[in-house]
């Protein structure tokens, strides 16, 4: 399904703190105290990925894994994953209407729609039985809905870099506190390779609460000839995370060959993910190459920049939007201005039903400060005839998790008008 009824999808306000979900889950008789042992993840980019390559492993060996991810992309069962499972339409409604009950008994509560679907969530966790539990942080992490579990197996932090200032801070030392929130006593943490500045805040708190730290650029695995899942230099690194945690967990019993199968089969939806789907590759050139991609943020656009850099020889087009809260000129830089490729044209369009995106006229006055040939198109027809009139040759849809979601959304219902 799209959204359930509660709670309200258009009540998107980022207010942080742990008050407001806390009163909601103890009048559920707190659902977050009862759940298998969590893996807390947080960061700026590759928390979904990091997530991707440990339920994947997790499942290769056989064992039953809760997730909790977001945003969703095509439906919002997407978010919750029950035992290997998409949460189901009528199990859904039951904890959400479980949910909204227990919000308006007495004095009603103010939730937000990620603490509310958060809620849902260990809901649904606590009633089904399941092996282990991947939590994956919506924003920052100590006043991240979330954190309201209080003991996890482990803390996974990925690469911290700067997003949404307005909320963590201003500086990456800022930011990296509000990510090690999710560190917790004595409990297993495992960080990717980070700024100076970052490493110091994690270790710091690393070693207040006796939390055992490890790099997982340290771990002793062999990568080589291994073709990972997911596409693009820097899923390396969240592999490394994924099988730093395998290797230090003492819990589940997994072999290196279930690791590997397991991070070969990884599948995350909308990060450098080539569309092999044929209703769609015949609307593109012969032999065009069709990607697409949530990047939305400057780590994102370099992830985009670095995988670009093996078609320096092919005739790019990017398709491109981005919300107005993103940093849209400063991403289109990097790209633009690389040496190792070049942009034949981009083709600018909007995130349909949704409200924050730029429109065409905020974006055509950014993409004229630079010196490429761009389009300005509304919808995916006309995307597709322009591709196809220009004979592209690698085609990269980017700039915004909506606007993937909405690109599948579309493809699904076969609805490219």
């Amino acid at each position: 399904m799209l959204f359930t009824s509660w709670p309200n999808p258009n009540k998107q306000f980022i207010n942080l703190g742990l008050e407001r979900i806390s009163e909601l889950l103890a009048r559920l008789n707190n659902p977050q105290n009862n759940l298998p042992p969590v893996v807390h993840i947080a960061g700026t980019n590759g928390k979904g990925s990091t997530l991707a390559f440990i339920k994947s492993i997790l499942q290769t060996a056989g064992y039953r894994v809760h997730s909790y991810t977001s945003p969703h992309l095509v439906e919002f069962n997407e978010r919750i994953e029950l035992a290997n499972k998409m949460i189901s339409d009528d199990f859904l409604n039951e904890v959400s209407e479980q949910c909204r009950i227990a919000s308006l008994k007495d004095q009603p509560i103010d939730l937000s729609f990620f603490e509310g679907t958060t809620a849902m969530a260990f809901l649904a966790f606590s009633k089904i039985k399941g092996d282990i539990l991947l939590l994956e942080t919506g924003l920052g992490g100590e006043f991240d809905a979330t954190n309201v579990v209080e003991q996890v197996l482990a803390s996974i932090i990925t690469t911290i870099d700067f997003d949404h200032q307005e909320y963590l801070g201003k500086t990456l030392k800022e930011i990296a506190k509000a990510k090690a929130g999710i560190i917790k006593k004595d409990c297993l943490t495992i960080s990717t390779n980070q700024h100076q500045e970052v490493i110091e805040v994690i270790e710091n708190k690393a070693k207040k609460l006796n939390s055992n730290l490890i790099y997982a650029n340290h771990i002793e695995f062999n990568f080589d000839n291994l073709e990972l899942g997911l596409h693009g230099q820097h899923q390396l690194q969240n592999a490394q995370l994924a099988v730093s945690f395998i290797k230090n967990q003492k819990l589940f019993k997994i072999s290196d060959q279930q690791i590997k199968i397991g991070l070969q089969n990884a599948q995350w939806r909308g990060r450098l993910e080539r569309i092999n789907d044929p209703k769609i590759l015949k609307l593109l050139p012969n032999n065009c190459q069709f990607y697409i991609d949530g990047s939305h943020n400057l780590q994102g656009a370099n992830t985009v920049n670095n995988f670009l850099k093996k078609f320096k020889d092919k005739k790019i087009t990017l398709i491109f939007s981005m919300l107005k809260d993103k940093p849209c000129e400063e991403f289109l830089t990097t790209i633009i201005n690389s040496k190792d490729y070049q942009i034949s044209e981009i083709i600018l369009t909007t995130i349909p039903n949704q409200h924050r995106s730029m429109s065409l006229e905020e974006l055509e006055k950014i993409i004229k400060k630079f010196n490429v040939k761009y389009f300005c198109l509304a919808n995916y027809q006309q995307i597709f005839e322009k591709i196809n009139h220009l004979q592209s040759q690698v085609a990269v849809l980017t700039g915004s998790l909506y606007l993937v979601g909405d690109f599948l959304a579309k493809s699904l219902n076969k609805d490219f008008g």
